[in-house]
This record gives C-alpha cells, sequence and structure tokens, in this order.
C-alpha cells in the first residue's frame, strides 16, 4: 500500500501471477478458490476456530448510523502516502468521508468514478475510495484478527484488509485479504526487513468466490509465526525471525488500481459505484 510497497511487488509479479507464490518459510494448504461457499448471508454467528480460547480485545459490529470516530480514523498515517487522503501513484482514487457509508449493519467502503479535485494531496483525481484506519485508536501485537467481508468483483478495484504498524514504520505490513478485481487474485502474506532489501512471503489464490459471498479472513499472529485463515481454515504459513513483534493496527480500504500490471486499472466493464462489505472486526488477544 506505501509506495516502497508497490515497488516490491513490481518486482515479483510475473512470478506471482502465474501461480500460488511461497518463498521462505511459507506453506501454503488451500486457496481461497478452494474454500467452501457461505451458506448465511453473512458470517457472524460462529467463533472461528482459531479465535477460541482467546480474548476479545476490541471489535466493531458496525450496527451504528455512522462511523465511531473513537475507533476509526479516515486520514491516512503511514510511511509511503503522497498525502492524508491519497496512497501514491500506484492507486487511482482519492479517499473521501462521504465513501464511508454503515447501513444495515455493514461497513460499506465505495468506490466511485466520479472525479474529485483533492486537497490532501492537492490534484484531480478520476476515481474516489473508502478508508479507515485504527492508527491512535487500536493496536496491538500478535492475537487472532478477522473480518467478515464481501469484496466486489470488476477490472480495476483493489480493496483489502492489512495491517501496519503503530509506530509509522515500513516494512512490516501483513496482507490479510488484499483482492485485485483484474486477475480475481486474492493476495496474502507478509512484507519484512529493511527497504530496499524488502522480503516478501506472499499467497495467491485465483477466482470469484470471495465477490460471490461472504467470508471469513483472519491471521492468527504469535512469535515466529503468521498463520491466514479462510473461512476459519488455515490457506497460508509464514514462519521464521522475520514475523513481526511490533504492534499494528488494522487498515480497511476500497480504491482502484493504477498501473498497467495485475489486470490494469478499471474500463468500461468495471460497474461504479460499487462497495467492499464489511460485517465486523473482531481482535482477539
Amino acid at each position: 500500500m506505501t509506495t516502497t510497497r508497490a515497488r516490491a511487488l513490481a518486482l515479483g509479479s510475473a512470478m506471482m501471477l502465474a501461480a500460488a507464490c511461497l518463498t521462505g518459510g511459507g506453506t501454503a494448504t488451500a486457496g481461497v478458490d478452494q474454500m467452501p461457499q457461505a451458506t448465511n448471508r453473512t458470517c457472524t454467528q460462529a467463533t472461528s476456530p482459531a479465535a477460541r480460547g482467546l480474548r476479545l480485545a476490541w471489535n466493531d459490529e458496525f450496527g451504528g448510523e455512522s462511523l465511531d470516530k473513537r475507533s476509526w480514523s479516515t486520514v491516512m498515517d503511514f510511511p509511503g502516502r503522497a498525502g492524508g487522503h491519497y496512497h501514491n501513484t500506484s492507486y487511482g482514487s482519492y479517499a473521501v468521508d462521504e465513501n464511508v457509508v454503515l447501513s444495515n449493519g455493514r461497513l460499506r467502503l465505495i468506490a466511485k468514478d466520479e472525479p474529485v479535485v483533492g486537497t490532501d494531496p492537492a490534484g484531480t483525481y478520476q476515481y474516489t475510495e473508502g478508508f479507515i484506519s485504527s492508527h491512535d485508536k487500536f493496536f496491538q501485537a500478535g492475537g487472532y484478527w478477522e473480518i467478515c467481508a464481501k469484496f466486489p468483483a470488476g477490472k480495476g478495484l483493489w480493496p483489502a484488509f492489512w495491517l501496519i504498524p503503530q509506530d509509522r514504520s515500513w516494512p512490516p505490513e501483513i496482507d490479510v485479504a488484499e483482492w485485485f478485481g483484474s486477475i480475481e487474485g486474492m493476495h496474502s502474506g507478509l512484507a519484512s526487513g529493511n527497504w530496499p532489501d524488502v522480503r516478501w512471503d506472499s499467497h495467491w489464490s485465483y477466482g470469484a468466490a470471495p465477490t460471490q459471498g461472504w467470508h471469513k479472513y483472519g491471521v492468527l499472529w504469535s512469535p515466529g509465526r503468521l498463520t491466514i485463515y479462510t473461512d476459519g481454515i488455515p490457506t497460508y504459513t509464514v514462519t521464521g525471525p522475520q514475523v513481526p513483534d511490533k504492534p499494528m493496527y488494522v487498515v480497511l480500504n476500497s480504491g482502484t488500481w493504477a498501473n498497467a500490471d495485475r489486470g490494469g486499472p478499471p474500463d468500461e466493464t468495471t460497474v461504479f459505484p460499487n462497495a467492499f462489505e464489511v460485517d465486523y472486526v473482531r481482535v482477539y488477544r
């Protein structure tokens, strides 16, 4: 999501797009395209196996009429962003508060193709997005982090659930569920090391399942170990000293891809407005 992150992603994009990619200490066990289809409209009912025995530390069920500003900020505050409402040139979208909508007990982070003149940073942007983060509001090291969500379908869409450090360093970064709509690819994994020597432990899976129903996406984080879960099933594990031990916080955003790789930006086939829908965020300690 940062400028440095986008550059690091580009280094290995061709190899990662060919198949599920494993590097370093990572082990893949299943893909999003292999996960069971959700039978309920949402996935709020059952506690995920990875959370059992842990204590709920922080959550938002999005039951209010507006975003709880005690838990969330709509301004970006991390390395590599060009301003408080724009990530960097890998994105085509500018974050605006009106694209963060709560309705019927759900968060809707909306992407629109209505150009906007932004001030932070100044410029004209072709698309708008919804962005929220728990920076300075909630952060912890370790535990189990989970959302229940439905991703939008469409070329050039780039919504994600990710974690970055409270101390504004980068890397590390934990990508729990990062959706590239152009290629119907879900990326999960860990960025570690120091720029420009960034190490990526990544897993890719493919298929339209994330857009066709509600699914749980989570990460169980313990000393020296990260395991990514989809619908309670472990899909990928990273082990080793590269696993971070510093407190991190939640980022949820919609948005659009701007570059020519990974299937390219939106085109005339992309339906706007669209939404990255989230039923809940729950973090266990």
